[in-house]
């Protein structure tokens, strides 16, 4: 275990903690996890370092299950967790199923400095439970070694070594010293709210929906800027979260007559082909037909837009 995280531990094992304990916790905290505090204030700062606890996780060892009430807001300090979620079809007998086991599909790993659990938090205090499930991956390789032999440096680390750490900030502190200032963190809920109102997701499983948006990307375009170009090769799935897109396809006709009667061997076409908004996707042809590469048609934005892309 490094100096860090072994100091975090016995600075959050005393409840009452000196000012001098509480600057240690932000200062160890802002190297280990450098995001999680980020837009607090020093008060917001110091309340979380006074109330926040660390909790060693073996590995397998579930921290919390899909349907549990919600807790705590949990950062990984050393080890790495894994994501689970469980659909109506989820049995025990999909367990021979890659990715599958009696926690449900695997959806994604969280390593140091990640935090998680944020998704069941509501501002009006009504949560909602836990939509996946978390289980420990242990240290994930992270124990001291040298060559092949584990080195602990004191008779405690080969302990603690094969565990894995999170940093627990309890509901009550969550909401009153961080919900406000981590609007972006609860950027996941509100892409699956998104995913939910495209008629091509509405009826995907929960899991499903997670791992999408695990992986959804926002981008912003102002009025009148290309969002993608006809010809240009598609690798993503665009969903429009707010603003209006207008759909081009671009062309050429041969042999057109001039005002004078004189031919012109090329013309360039442009046909509006439809205003799309809020909820509707781009990309879609291209992205399910494999012999479909690059995009027969140009995006435009027609406001100031807001979209969403999936590899």
């Amino acid at each position: 275990m490094d100096p860090d995280t072994k100091l975090l531990l016995e600075l959050t094992a005393t409840g009452n903690r000196a000012q001098d304990a509480v600057q240690d916790i932000i200062s160890i905290v802002q190297r280990k996890a450098p995001k999680l505090l980020d837009g607090l204030t020093k008060s917001n700062k110091a309340q979380v370092a006074c109330h926040c606890q660390l909790k060693l996780y073996s590995f397998d060892e579930v921290v919390f299950q899909q349907g549990d009430e919600p807790d705590a807001y949990y950062t990984v300090i050393q080890g790495a967790v894994s994501i689970y979620a469980l659909n109506s079809s989820s049995s025990n007998s999909d367990s021979h199923r890659k990715g599958s086991t009696k926690y449900g599909g695997f959806i994604t790993q969280l390593s140091p400095g990640e935090s998680f659990g944020e998704l069941s938090f509501n501002r009006d205090g009504d949560h909602s439970r836990r939509n996946t499930g978390i289980i420990s991956d242990g240290c994930h390789g992270e124990a001291k070694t040298i060559g092949n032999q584990t080195s602990p440096s004191t008779p405690n680390e080969s302990k603690i070594s094969d565990k894995c750490i999170l940093l627990l900030i309890h509901e009550r502190c969550y909401m009153r010293e961080m919900y406000a200032r981590h609007s972006a963190k609860h950027q996941t809920k509100d892409k699956i709210c998104l995913l939910k109102s495209s008629l091509l997701f509405q009826h995907w499983t929960i899991d499903c929906l997670v791992k999408v948006a695990y992986v959804m990307q926002k981008r912003c375009f102002e009025k009148g800027s290309t969002i993608i170009q006809q010809g240009e090769r598609m690798e993503h799935l665009w969903i429009i979260n707010d603003g209006t897109v207008r759909i081009i396809q671009k062309g050429i006709r041969n042999d057109v007559k001039s005002k004078n009667g004189r031919k012109q061997s090329k013309q360039l076409l442009s046909v509006d082909i439809a205003d799309l908004g809020a909820k509707d996707l781009i990309g879609l042809i291209e992205c399910v037909d494999e012999s479909v590469k690059k995009s027969q048609r140009e995006a435009v934005a027609l406001t100031t837009s807001e979209v969403f892309f999936v590899p």
